[in-house]
């Protein structure tokens, strides 16, 4: 009984294979993209929370509610540094990805070279397999494009990330001086709040 063996020339199989990686690489390029969005998202929402700890704190000058106002605002300003380290990480790791996606495009720019130098020396096929390197190598010059820009565009969101972090550490120390400015201001009235 005699097997089927498909007849694959290794042009042709370096054409399979090449748009395989090329599949993977899109897929790939797709995740960052998406992740990228996903980081964007989680940054404005920080950037929210902290235009609402910001009106807060203004409301430090009412003096009967002082020491109420102070309390909430340390209260709600302390798990943002716990988001903010994880939009860091989530930042880091989506470069990470992005850097293995340049690695990955500039393997398909390899294999496109290896393409055309086949397509040279098979006579028959020489201009079929030389239109379809170029092509591959078009969409690899496209990708490795796309991956520089989300390069620059994560390099942006993590140094965004790094000022709202500055801000919320501002934000929190000045709201600890407006508790004990407003602890001092009850003890001067009389009260008993023992923080100043």
């Amino acid at each position: 009984m005699r097997r089927f063996v498909p007849n694959l020339s290794t042009g042709n199989l370096a054409i399979v294979l090449t748009a395989l990686a090329t599949l993977v690489v899109g897929a790939l390029v797709y995740r960052v993209a998406w992740t990228a969005e996903e980081i964007n998202d989680r940054a404005r929402s920080i950037d929210d929370v902290a235009v609402t700890i910001d009106e807060a704190a203004l409301a430090v000058t009412n003096l009967g509610a002082t020491n109420d106002l102070a309390s909430s605002i340390l209260a709600s300003a302390t798990p943002l540094d716990d988001r903010l380290a994880l939009v860091a990480a989530l930042a880091e790791s989506v470069d990470g990805h992005a850097t293995s996606i340049n690695g990955s495009a500039a393997t398909v720019v390899g294999t496109a070279g290896t393409i055309d130098a086949t397509a040279k020396g098979v006579v028959e096929s020489a201009g079929g397999i030389n239109g379809r390197a170029a092509e591959i190598l078009g969409i690899a010059e496209s990708i490795m494009r796309g991956v520089d820009q989300i390069n620059a565009n994560l390099d942006d969101t993590i140094d965004v990330v790094s000022r709202v972090e500055s801000d919320t550490t501002n934000i929190l120390g000045q709201a600890g001086a407006a508790h004990q400015n407003a602890s001092c201001i009850d003890a001067a009235l009389g009260g008993v709040d023992g923080h100043c």
